[in-house]
């Protein structure tokens, strides 16, 4: 929880400018559509700052729980607002991130949308060693995506990893393209191997 909170801390002060600008589509975009904001702030803020984050190292809004799949189509819908938004609110009371929701929800609703979003976010990873291999996670019903994406995934992993390297096992090419430009974007070293069905990217921090 410590790290956590530091590494929030350390995000709000390096994204402070985008969260303002963040905010003001926000609440245009829920007062448009007569939606609320999560009323928990630190939730609200920790996605303002992944929403800044993905602007910059894909230099689109993408959703924030949902690294880009490769296809036009798809990557389109995911902009955020996604495509999946209203759906999600009329399913869940939240869209899928949280960040949007019924203007009737109470505390507890919102509550309950954020641990559902936990549930399927902070899950046993599978790690061994220096080695995390990221297949094998349920697959989203719109967006026919992992949940957690290999990179949120590896995201979790840093909270707690103290070794200088890290061998990340990823099922695709996008994948791959996804931590790339994350490594560089993060000032990360970076190789990739080509595995019989795999790739396996080496990130040194």
């Amino acid at each position: 929880m410590i790290k956590m909170m530091i590494a929030f801390f350390k995000d709000y002060f390096k994204y402070k400018k985008e969260i303002d600008k963040q905010s003001k589509w926000i609440e245009q975009y829920a007062e448009k559509k007569n939606y609320d904001v999560n009323p928990n702030k630190m939730i609200a803020t920790n996605l303002k700052i992944w929403l800044s984050e993905m602007e910059g190292i894909y230099s689109k809004r993408f959703c924030p729980c949902f690294d880009p799949s490769g296809g036009k189509e798809n990557d389109k819908a995911m902009i955020c607002p996604c495509k999946y938004i209203d759906d999600e609110i009329e399913e869940y009371g939240t869209c899928h991130c949280a960040l949007f929701g019924k203007k009737d929800l109470s505390k507890e609703d919102w509550k309950k949308s954020g641990k559902r979003l936990m549930k399927e976010y902070r899950i046993p990873l599978n790690i061994k060693g220096n080695t995390l291999d990221t297949r094998g996670m349920q697959i989203d019903k719109h967006r026919g995506l992992p949940i957690p994406d290999a990179s949120h995934q590896l995201k979790n992993t840093l909270l707690n990893h103290k070794a200088k390297e890290l061998d990340v096992i990823v099922a695709t090419e996008q994948e791959v393209f996804n931590l790339e430009k994350i490594a560089k974007y993060k000032g990360y070293s970076y190789s990739t191997t080509k595995n019989s069905d795999s790739h396996t990217v080496k990130l040194g921090f």
